[in-house]
């Protein structure tokens, strides 16, 4: 009946990652907040994943990788469940690299979100750029920077919130 503190907080916590998952999502699909620079859009999922395996773990990063993806596939022309195939395989194994090898900085979960973009906009242009529409290398490297432009800025951003609401609901132990 009655729960630990420390129980509670985690559902506090996690639900605000929900929270700012769905606002995340909102503020990049929706009309007039879509910002797009040389045929990219900007994308601050991987950068939250990221930041959540980071600080959190892999299960962390796991299940809300798998959640941010089955939101984007809401809004992509991509078959529904790559993403949130690519997104979460991403949070397990980020975050496990992360805990042995990593220091929850912000270059950390930059460092690991670029990483995931590099493989989305590799894969999507091999699968989808360069099968369809025979497209060139330079339009994909391009089409990548303004990807990279928009959203470098905003994982840092992403990353301060998250890092705001792990310190702010994770108790410290002695």
């Amino acid at each position: 009946m009655f729960r630990l503190r420390s129980e509670r907080y985690a559902l506090v916590k996690y639900g605000s990652y929900a929270l700012l998952m769905v606002g995340l999502f909102l503020l990049q699909s929706s009309r007039g907040t879509d910002l797009r620079l040389w045929g990219g859009a900007w994308n601050m999922m991987p950068f939250f994943v990221a930041s959540v395996a980071l600080l959190d773990g892999p299960y962390a990063g796991g299940g809300f990788g798998f959640a941010a993806g089955m939101l984007l596939a809401v809004n992509s022309t991509m078959p529904e469940g790559l993403s949130a195939l690519l997104l979460s395989l991403f949070g397990i194994l980020f975050g496990l690299f992360g805990a042995e090898y990593l220091r929850p900085v912000i270059l950390s979960a930059l460092s690991g979100g670029l990483i995931c973009m590099t493989m989305q906009a590799a894969l999507r242009y091999l699968f989808y750029y360069l099968l369809v529409y025979r497209a060139g290398p330079g339009w994909a490297l391009r089409q990548f920077a303004g990807e990279l432009i928009l959203a470098l800025p905003a994982g840092a951003l992403v990353w301060l919130i998250v890092r705001r609401l792990h310190r702010r609901f994770t108790e410290e132990t002695l």
